[in-house]
């Protein structure tokens, strides 16, 4: 896969010397300058500024230009009535130790859409689920796109969102809740082949979920925990984005792990407690697993930060193998740690709470003590052009409904 990737880069950079130099020939103003201008710029004024000219718009939207954007943060959000709150936490920071405060942007969730199911980040987008209710959100640009309701319709679903390095596609995957099951549905976004249409796939391997089934995308193939029907134990169950392809993976035999992460960009499990250590895996065409054991992340640095009952649970690993530390459900105020073990470090991240009138920015005499789920989103890619292949052919097709296409909300 890397080598892939490596080749993917040379034939972007290829296309994008050709295409800078063809964009020469129409401007008296450098392109590299134009270029080294809009790639220091935040993601929201680049979104902005690709409808300044066909010449902006043709950088924003090259693939290479995409590449040499992209940057890496702990996505965060909650929901207050149809109003959906987020947040970015820059990852990787080379400060040891500081606390700061959280700020939040603020959006208008599509109708009838509250007390939803999410999917984690793939590559710059997020999946809601609510009864037959789907929505892709891209948080660079606040929008959201309604999808094709599933076929049949139904509320006990899970919900899993894949990503195709190789053709660049971004797949819905759906399976049923609680039961055994032999066919899947799969929606491919951004295809031009395809309008839209949810696909039945079988799955060659009979197996079954539960209410505490997650998935994980890891360089193009989606990883869950089911429970085989033939073999009546736990197993993990690994669906390939590109060939649609079901395969089983057999876990240790002393395997006591729940919860999915990635760990500096492989597939991990781990139980909530660290310190009891967690599973890699390695080799999946050859079951082979290896498990990791940590010391208490919480160094002099995070202990200071801490307090006894914070509530906090691990919620996974920033690819620079920092441990991050939230709620799941907060009040009125909450704060969010990322620890990295091995320098000691620790950063403080803290909400001061929710306002009566609306505004999560100032909560210093608010009396709302209502509960909110808190979502996180490790290593999310923040792209400005992530949705520019899945609403232009929304628009052409008409499958889709665009939600606050504007980012000025």
């Amino acid at each position: 896969m890397i080598k892939i990737g490596l080749l993917q880069n040379m034939e972007q950079k290829k296309t994008y010397k050709k295409r800078k130099t063809q964009l020469k020939s129409s401007t008296s103003f450098p392109v590299d300058l134009t270029t080294e201008i809009l790639l220091r710029l935040p993601e929201k004024s680049v979104a902005k500024f690709s409808c300044v000219s066909k010449l902006w718009s043709s950088i924003i939207t090259d693939p290479y230009f995409i590449y040499l954007f992209q940057t890496q943060s702990l996505q965060i959000c909650f929901q207050k009535d149809d109003n959906l709150f987020f947040s970015s936490i820059p990852q990787n920071s080379n400060r040891s130790y500081f606390s700061t405060s959280l700020f939040f942007d603020q959006t208008k969730l599509p109708e009838n859409c509250s007390h939803w199911s999410s999917t984690e980040s793939v590559h710059g987008l997020i999946c809601f689920h609510k009864s037959d209710k789907l929505i892709a959100w891209n948080p660079s640009t606040r929008q959201f796109l309604v999808l094709p309701n599933l076929l049949p319709s139904s509320n006990d679903t899970i919900l899993f969102l894949g990503y195709d390095p190789i053709e660049r596609k971004h797949k819905v995957m759906c399976i049923p809740r609680n039961r055994t099951f032999h066919k899947c549905q799969v929606l491919t976004l951004g295809s031009d082949l395809i309008s839209w249409l949810w696909r039945r796939v079988g799955t060659n391997q009979a197996h079954s979920t539960s209410v505490f089934t997650y998935g994980r995308c890891v360089e193009g193939v989606i990883y869950y925990l089911a429970y085989s029907s033939r073999r009546s134990h736990m197993v993990m169950m690994s669906f390939d984005v590109r060939s649609e392809k079901f395969h089983m993976i057999e876990l240790p035999c002393n395997f006591t792990g729940r919860r999915l992460v990635t760990y500096k960009g492989r597939l991990a499990c781990c139980n909530r407690n660290i310190e009891r250590g967690f599973w890699i895996l390695e080799d999946a065409q050859r079951h082979k697993w290896s498990s990791q054991h940590f010391l208490s992340p919480f160094g002099t640095g995070c202990r200071d930060l801490m307090s006894v009952g914070n509530g906090l649970n691990l919620k996974g690993f920033t690819h620079g193998g920092e441990f991050i530390y939230a709620p799941d459900r907060f009040s009125r105020s909450f704060y969010i740690l990322l620890c990295d073990p091995v320098r000691n470090t620790c950063r403080r991240f803290e909400f001061k709470g929710l306002a009566d009138n609306g505004s999560v920015n100032s909560g210093v005499g608010d009396v709302d003590r209502s509960m909110y789920a808190l979502h996180t989103f490790p290593n999310h890619i923040d792209s400005p052009k992530a949705f520019a292949t899945l609403c232009n052919q929304a628009k052409r097709t008409g499958s889709g409904q665009i939600v606050n296409p504007s980012i000025l909300d």
